[in-house]
């Protein structure tokens, strides 16, 4: 079941959306109210089954989940989480006693644990270090997209020198390498500084070092041997 009883609220500065999934119909309506008087917007669940197909789980934001519910547990509901991808940031919330789950949980990922009732500033700083983690990981994961398209973007053969150029060999070497791969298709240097433009270009970089962190970042430099660090 959803919470609709809480007003509307304005989006906190960094617009991020914070669920609450707690079987304690008290427990949501206490922290929902506290969370709308700072501006967030919130969404309260009684349980997983509930959540998550309802929850945004490709955006940013923070959920507060209860360890032990009735049905999918806290720890259960984590787990499909994690091994959905989502960007949604952790915070446990426990009852006295259940300190050992609570530890286990955050070894697991999770960003923090509170324990009931929760202190309003310990809430609060969690809430915004749960939501500022998860904004930083939506960040980097389009960032990633986008270098990913603009690889994409290169023909096969571009590719197959940018990932030689991106080691800090000259274009000679890159030609010689390319002549040994395939005696068939060789390749002159000037041809390789032509391609070497044409990569700079579209992926927008300026250097061999800044292609080879490319190239890293995208997990192609297996196989590779940087002559730079």
């Amino acid at each position: 079941m959803t919470d609709d009883t809480a007003p509307p609220a304005t989006k906190s500065p960094d617009d991020t959306l914070v669920y609450i999934v707690d079987d304690d119909e008290g427990v949501r309506q206490s922290l929902a109210a506290l969370l709308l008087a700072r501006g967030y917007t919130v969404r309260a669940f009684d349980g997983g089954e509930t959540f998550l197909p309802q929850a945004a789980l490709d955006q940013p934001g923070c959920v507060l989940l209860d360890l032990r519910m009735e049905g999918l547990s806290g720890l259960q509901v984590f787990q499909e989480l994690s091994q959905r991808h989502s960007a949604l940031k952790t915070v446990f919330l426990s009852a006295h006693g259940e300190l050992s789950s609570a530890v286990a949980a955050v070894k697991q990922g999770a960003v923090d644990w509170l324990e009931k009732p929760c202190n309003e500033t310990t809430l609060m700083a969690a809430v915004e270090k749960a939501s500022t983690l998860s904004q930083a990981q939506a960040r980097q994961t389009q960032r990633l997209q986008q270098l990913r398209e603009r690889w994409n973007a290169l023909s096969p053969r571009q590719q197959e020198v940018a990932r030689l150029v991106a080691t800090g060999i000259s274009s000679k070497e890159v030609a010689r390498a390319l002549a040994q791969r395939d005696p068939d298709r060789p390749i002159d240097p000037r041809t390789v500084d032509t391609h070497r433009s044409a990569i700079f270009l579209k992926l927008d970089i300026r250097s061999s070092h800044e292609l080879g962190k490319l190239v890293e970042e995208l997990g192609l430099a297996e196989g590779l041997s940087p002559r730079f660090s």
